[in-house]
């Protein structure tokens, strides 16, 4: 768990005061709100705010789609977006961070992806202000900075937008796994729903395309790592960037963020969550869904190009020019001299340290065997992850 952090102590601490459900369409608020059994007192208070965040959020939303309504449906990417995948903790973020440095790329900021219905117009400026004042200055599990024009994954966006999204695990962890189903392989969706979130997801695309001017746009989203087929029905000549790390740090890495999280976005209690369980069974099921699709895609290279943590890490300058060679991508040199001016300022940052029960080692051992072996990392931890 996090430094100083428990599922008990996250539980008896108080989160923030806004919560993402604030930004979300009223539909899916609603949905969330009125049918969600199991809510315990701990979020009475965010729940509220959230309630009143709905009612101001009515007029500009519906202002916004009558100003901008047909700019956005008109709004199509002419370059192929790219998208950046990968578990969770294995470097995404780093990846994301850093590419996005490079100006030819448009990003979901965190102000967009919490707010996706309010992007456009002089309102955003106040909402922006609010969301300002709650935020944490890192992530809570790790020390990677949170700002307002940070770029952010488009999860949270696409929950706010439709029924299906993976916060939803954090949400309501009383319904973890059915939330994680729907959301990693639509398990338990209807087609209608299924439907809703595709057209979300072109809607967030073609939006941020608008916002950004028309620079390619650059995402970055774990749970999109199950979610390639879908993704090439919408943009057939979508781009796919996935990053691997060491399972060990992965592992211990994934169980220190649940606590945090929960604190922050939990409206049921967690108390009894497993966490360390449901890291096992979601990293061995998303990752043995990537590679099922990878063979069954066969992509071509300039499509899908593979790296790992430990290469960005080690030479993140060479490593994201191979990734611009292998994709086709423009702008190479202009952009890695961007990108190598923001690796100089990241020379404080502090990774985590990393300790795992012998019990949960030898699951680690047997259940993702598959993973060791397909990327050729050691099946026995490295020295900095301690074996208790």
């Amino acid at each position: 768990m996090a430094e100083g952090w428990s599922l008990e102590s996250a539980a008896s601490r108080k989160g923030p005061l806004l919560h993402p459900l604030a930004g979300a369409r009223l539909r899916v608020f609603l949905k969330h709100a009125l049918l969600t059994p199991g809510f315990d007192s701990r979020s009475r208070l965010q729940r509220l705010i959230a309630w009143c965040a709905q009612a101001i959020r009515i007029l500009p939303t519906v202002v916004e789609k009558v100003r901008f309504g047909a700019h956005i449906r008109k709004s199509h990417p002419q370059k192929p977006p790219v998208f950046i995948i990968g578990h969770w903790r294995s470097g995404t973020t780093h990846l994301h961070n850093l590419m996005s440095r490079d100006p030819q790329f448009g990003y979901l900021k965190f102000s967009e992806t919490a707010m996706p219905l309010n992007m456009l117009g002089p309102e955003v400026q106040v909402a922006r202000v609010a969301i300002d004042a709650v935020l944490p200055e890192t992530r809570g599990y790790d020390n990677v900075r949170l700002s307002l024009d940070e770029p952010q994954e488009e999860e949270m966006a696409l929950g706010n937008l439709c029924s299906i999204g993976y916060y939803g695990i954090y949400y309501f962890p009383m319904d973890a796994s059915r939330h994680s189903d729907r959301a990693l392989f639509f398990e338990g969706a209807s087609a209608l729903e299924i439907e809703e979130f595709t057209k979300s997801y072109k809607f967030l695309v073609r939006k941020l395309n608008l916002v950004k001017g028309g620079r390619q746009l650059l995402f970055k989203n774990p749970p999109s790592t199950a979610r390639m087929p879908l993704i090439l029905e919408m943009f057939p000549d979508a781009k796919f960037i996935h990053i691997v790390r060491n399972p060990w740090p992965v592992f211990s890495s994934n169980c220190k963020k649940f606590p945090r999280l929960f604190n922050a976005f939990a409206w049921q209690s967690f108390q009894d969550f497993d966490v360390s369980g449901n890291t096992l069974e979601t990293y061995e099921n998303l990752m043995r869904r990537y590679l099922a699709d990878r063979k069954r895609l066969r992509l071509p290279e300039n499509q899908l190009v593979e790296t790992s943590y430990e290469k960005i890490t080690e030479d993140p300058i060479t490593e994201i020019g191979r990734l611009y060679d292998q994709l086709g991508l423009e702008g190479k040199e202009g952009g890695l001299e961007k990108i190598a001016a923001y690796v100089a300022s990241l020379s404080g940052y502090q990774r985590n340290e990393h300790k795992i029960s012998s019990g949960d080692a030898e699951k680690i051992r047997r259940r993702w065997a598959f993973s060791f072996e397909e990327w050729g990392y050691e099946i026995e931890p490295p020295e900095d992850i301690s074996i208790l």
